[in-house]
């Protein structure tokens, strides 16, 4: 039988929905269509490929999936907000004023670069202009789930914590978010689907979050938003409703019959932990960025509630290991015990388990047949990684030693689309040097008003 590839004598991590993990296990995997139709110990002359490759000294995990992101001000906010006090109110949120179509494609077209380069086959987005998005995952060849991000709120005022509501804006954007739904989910062969976006509990009047609500409804697609994120959002709460973010959805049903990915949940209370637990939410965890902003969540104290943890970068940041490394440590930080977690758990915190909260268990998170063939390829070559020997536990010196550059294939749905740490799909000078133009007019326009 002729399939599209092999990947040969690869050691595999995640196979059988991760029931089959605590040594990584040298296989064969056999794709073709997108799929992975077969798994071998031994190569059988049963197939014929078109491409294969020899996956001696790797180890093949499932594509890693960012339950939270936004890869668009990605590359434009790097360098101007993570040492400053005010960089988040003050700076990052007044600048999205200066957003387009434009230059939100080609921004977009660099972050998932970047992010695939970073090991990421699937992004969980929420973003102004998701249409440009879209088309940038498109021409990339990314799995992404996007998000057009609803608010009515003057995100430039918050810093001086007014809040200023623009009942007109609200509509029109509840109106894209149904029109980019309904031309763009569920398209490019499945790698596009949409959920419904809200940016967060405060910046969205309650008439306009209880339509979020009832278009997710009608539409049976999740929710994916921002909750609990800062101490503004948790001081506006607590100020306009007597409530956290958690107890204010709650009072009118927000998470009922729904699935819900909220990112970061930095300021929740133990009762409010405990209505997540009730609901089909996920936290969208992202700790290397809180760290950068001083302040993230108390992983334990919600998994003791049982309440599901994906890892998301958020923006900034698209090093996948990075992200696992740093989720493990500040877990460790938090319960000062060093068997609170280990690498595997945080490994199918960007896999499995967001794979299931977004919806794709049945397509990816794992190394299955009859699953997408997302997957990527790590290089254990490299002088960090040591002399490897048979004594060595070999996921834990990935994870705890792996960086991005490590990756030699990342492959989506069965398409190669980077190889040696290069993008096939796309000029990667062209994407960088469109960018920086477009970057720059942002700026410029932002600190001195001109073009």
């Amino acid at each position: 039988m002729e399939v599209d590839l092999i990947i040969k004598n690869t050691k595999c991590v995640g196979l059988n929905e991760f029931k089959e993990f605590k040594t990584p296990l040298s296989k064969s995997i056999i794709i073709n269509n997108g799929e992975i139709i077969d798994i071998k110990d031994n190569l059988s002359s049963v197939y014929i490929s078109k491409k294969t490759i020899d996956g001696s000294n790797t180890i093949t995990f499932p594509g890693f999936i960012n339950s939270h992101t936004h890869v668009s001000p990605t590359p434009i906010l790097k360098g101007f907000t993570e040492d400053k006090v005010d960089g988040f109110y003050g700076l990052a949120l007044p600048m999205e004023k200066q957003l387009n179509e434009k230059n939100t494609y080609l921004t977009a077209k660099l972050g998932i670069a970047e992010a695939v380069k970073g090991g990421y086959t699937t992004i969980n987005d929420i973003w102004h202009y998701p249409w440009s998005i879209a088309q940038a995952a498109k021409d990339i060849g990314i799995r992404a789930v996007l998000s057009n991000k609803l608010k009515d709120t003057d995100l430039s005022k918050i810093q001086f914590f007014k809040y200023e509501r623009d009942d007109n804006e609200g509509q029109t954007k509840l109106k894209d978010s149904e029109n980019f739904i309904s031309k763009w989910h569920n398209t490019n062969n499945g790698l596009i689907t949409c959920r419904v976006g809200v940016h967060a509990p405060d910046t969205l009047s309650n008439k306009l979050i209880k339509q979020a609500k009832d278009m997710a409804d009608n539409l049976q697609l999740g929710i994916h938003m921002h909750m609990g994120q800062t101490a503004t959002e948790n001081k506006y709460m607590n100020t306009e409703y007597n409530m956290g973010s958690v107890e204010y959805l709650n009072s009118f049903k927000f998470f009922d019959n729904i699935s819900v990915i909220g990112a970061h949940c930095n300021f929740v209370t133990d009762k409010e932990k405990d209505i997540l637990s009730k609901n089909d939410f996920t936290v969208a965890h992202c700790p290397v960025i809180g760290a950068k902003r001083s302040h993230y969540a108390n992983i334990p104290t919600y998994e003791k509630k049982g309440v599901k943890i994906g890892l998301g970068t958020d923006w900034l940041t698209f090093d996948a290991f990075e992200n696992i490394r740093a989720s493990i440590y500040f877990h460790r930080l938090s319960t000062n015990n060093i068997e609170s977690t280990n690498a595997i758990d945080a490994v199918k915190k960007s896999t499995i388990i967001p794979a299931e909260s977004l919806g794709l268990k049945n397509s990816i998170g794992s190394i299955d047949i009859g699953k997408k063939a997302d997957l990527n390829i790590i290089s254990t070559d490299d002088l960090h990684f040591g002399g490897i020997t048979k004594y060595h536990d070999l996921l834990s010196l990935v994870i705890y030693n792996a960086t991005a550059k490590d990756i030699k294939y990342s492959i989506i749905q069965g398409k190669i689309i980077s190889e040696n740490n290069k993008i096939n799909t796309i000029s990667e000078s062209e994407t960088l040097k469109d960018a920086e133009l477009e970057i720059s007019k942002i700026w410029t326009k932002h600190f001195d008003g001109t073009e």
